[in-house]
Formats: C-alpha cells, structure tokens, sequence
C-alpha cells in the first residue's frame, strides 16, 4: 500500500547542478525516435513502438522538441546511465499520464539516479477517475517521481505537470514544489493571437460541416452512444469527415487496414462502438474509408485544417486542431483530460453532460470560446513555461517570447 512507502525527505539536497557556462547544456530527451522515417513501408510493431503505443504522445513529444535550443540528442528509456551520462548534460523526460496504477518504472527509476544527472519532467500528468479519488502508483512508479523530484539542478522546479490536481497529488506524496503549467502541446502554433485566429474561422460557420472525431477507446462503454452520434456526424456524404485514432493497438491496426491476427473480441468491440449496424465486411471497407491514424505532428494538424470541427475523448487529438487554428471540444472521461482541457483553454464538456442528442445545431450552441480569454492565457501560460525553462538552464525557443508578449 502506498501509505506504507517510505517518502523522501523534504530537506534532501539536489544532484550537483552543471554550471551555466557560454556553451548551452547537452540534453538528453528521452524519447527513442524524434522521427518515424518513411513510416509507410514500417512494419506495424515498429511504428507501435516507436509512437510509444499512442499516437498523441507525438503531440507533446514534437512540443517540447520545438521548444528547446539546446543540443539535443533523443535516447530511448532504457539507456544506461553510463550512455546518458557520457552524452548529456541534463536529462528532459516528456512526460504523459504516467502517475497511475497502470505503470511501473521501478528500473527505469534506478537507472536515471545513477546517472546523476538532473532531470525535468515536462507535462506530467496523475490518472484517476475524478478530482476526488487520489492516485494509486506501484513502488516502482513512486520510486521514479521520487527520483525525479529529487535530481533539481538547483532550487528551482524540475517538474512541469499537467495541473493543479497532479501538483496535489505529488505533495500528498512528498514530491513537493511541482509546476502547474499544463501541456506544451499548447504552444505547437508559434505565434500569438491564435485564439482569434480559431475564433475567425469558427464564427463564420452557420453550421460546423466536415467533422473529425477524435476516437475514444472500444471498451469505454459509458460513451458509446456519444461514439456512435459522433460517428453518425462525421459519415456526412457531402462533407465527410474522418475517425482518428490513437490507442489502443487494435484501433491503430484497423486504421491501417490490418485485421488479420486481432483478438476477435477486441475486434468486436471496434466494431459495436462504431458501426454496429453493419456487416463485419462492410464495417471492414467503414475503416478502410473513414479511419486514419498519424504519425508525424504536421501532417496530423494539415489533415485537421480541412474539417470545421475536431471533437471526441482525445486531449491531444482536439488539442491539435485548435494549433491548426480549427475548433475542437473534448468529451472529458476522467480527470487527465479534464486537467488538461482545464489549464490549456481547450473547450471542453464531460461526457455525462452529453445527454442530449448530439447535432451540429447543439455543437455549435455548446462551444462558448473566448479569443480574448483564451489569448491571454496562452501568453500568461507561457510566461510561467519560459520561467520554468529558464530555471532549469534550458535554452527556449524565441517563439515563446513571443507568445508570451502577446506579440
């Protein structure tokens, strides 16, 4: 049990913090594969590993990437110490949902301490079901968020979370002085005013027509029906849309036209979640037509700028569209994408308030979006991002200055 395992000490002094000098800190992102390559020819397992089993975590990976100036090389998670410590000089982990039951990072845990390198943590984010439930983490994983926590270069935060809700639950467990900042994500769009920029395109719209449904997962039963009014919208005949997918693999197998070797019952429960009304052939020749996955972040955001509308259960899939200066509404199922949706501006409802049959009349009545109020968070969010990069002798982006001003 969680309340059994040893905390850390408040008062332990940080790792040794490499000196600022002329030349900027070598950085070490850990993430295996800053590139796909010619993704088209990759055999499925490759490209499923290499998209970390989520084709979001591109989002926030090709983010931070953009962000930083450093030298930077890219290591996969399981790289010795001895190979990060020869080739960096600091270590950034882009960082999703991992604090949940769902993960253990107990060797991954041991292997970053004996770096000795220090470390940021940009986007994490705590899984539960609501705002009233505390996390639940293996030793492993506790052990890494302690690890973490405790390799600062200096004073300053070395952990960037998703919101305020992940920031408490890491003091509950003694990982004290997080930043509630959000996801970078949310400065993929280089330039200021991209609320009104969004605001412009969807205001000219009587009517969202072309929508892109940002796909939830085949066992979420409690959205279902919400799945299958959004299928209903995006199959319009004169304004098609299409069904993005980015977890779990079987999803991403069918958007790629592969079925065979999936688990019948997995492959059931695509079916029933989407188009339960047709014969498995046609919902076979469904996919082939309408379902699409992505595997490099520009590509993802060109796609979303042909459709009005991008809405579903998929933070990053919506997020992406408001950074390709379209509208997007997450259906929010639990607390990471609330949290996300909540400290990123993003437009958003929860699906239990979803009862009403879903229109593109009621769509366009639901989405109340504030250019202004949106702007001015995004500056002021990336001003606390700038500070936070600052701290942490990372190099940022001039873009971020920018988005910071206002201007």
């Amino acid at each position: 049990m969680l309340e059994d395992l040893t905390l850390p000490d408040a008062d332990v002094e940080p790792v040794s913090a490499p000196k600022r000098t002329a030349r900027p800190l070598r950085v070490a992102i850990l993430w295996k594969y800053p590139s796909l390559g010619l993704y088209s020819n990759t055999q499925f397992d490759d490209l499923y590993n290499g998209i970390g089993h989520n084709n979001g975590n591109l989002a926030f990976v090709y983010a931070i990437a953009s962000q930083i100036t450093n030298p930077v090389q890219f290591f996969g998670w399981s790289t010795t110490a001895e190979t990060l410590k020869a080739n960096a000089d600091i270590i950034v982990i882009p960082c999703a949902n991992q604090l949940g039951k769902h993960t253990d990072y107990g060797a991954m845990a041991k292997n970053l301490e004996d770096s000795g390198l220090p470390i940021v943590a940009i986007g994490l984010g705590a899984q539960a079901d609501n705002y009233d439930q505390d996390i639940q983490l293996t030793e492993g994983t506790l052990s890494w968020a302690q690890v973490i926590g405790r390799a600062r270069a200096g004073s300053a935060s070395n952990i960037y979370t998703r919101g305020a809700f992940t920031s408490a639950q890491l003091d509950k467990l003694g990982i004290v002085g997080s930043l509630p900042g959000g996801c970078p994500s949310h400065f993929i769009n280089q330039e200021p005013g991209l609320g009104h920029k969004i605001y412009a395109n969807w205001s000219k719209l009587p009517l969202p027509r072309s929508i892109s449904v940002a796909a939830g997962h085949q066992a979420w039963m409690k959205s279902r029906e919400i799945e299958h009014q959004l299928v209903s919208l995006m199959m319009d005949p004169i304004a098609p849309g299409q069904y993005v997918v980015q977890s779990m693999g079987e999803m991403i197998k069918v958007s790629r036209g592969i079925f065979e070797g999936i688990d019948e019952h997995a492959l059931k429960g695509i079916h029933n979640h989407t188009v339960p009304h047709y014969s498995f052939e046609e919902f076979k020749a469904w996919c082939r037509n309408y379902v699409r996955s992505f595997y490099d972040v520009p590509a993802w955001m060109d796609s979303l700028r042909n459709h009005d509308l991008t809405i579903g259960a998929r933070y990053h899939g919506v997020a992406l569209a408001l950074q390709a200066e379209r509208m997007g509404i997450t259906v929010t199922i639990d607390s990471r994408t609330r949290e996300l949706c909540e400290n990123t501006g993003v437009p958003h409802v929860a699906d239990a308030e979803l009862t009403a049959p879903i229109t593109r009349f009621n769509l366009k009545k639901l989405i109340k979006f504030d250019p202004a109020a949106y702007d001015g968070h995004r500056a002021e969010s990336a001003g606390r991002y700038l500070e936070f990069l600052n701290a942490n002798m990372l190099e940022p982006a001039p873009f971020l200055k920018r988005i910071a001003a206002g201007k």
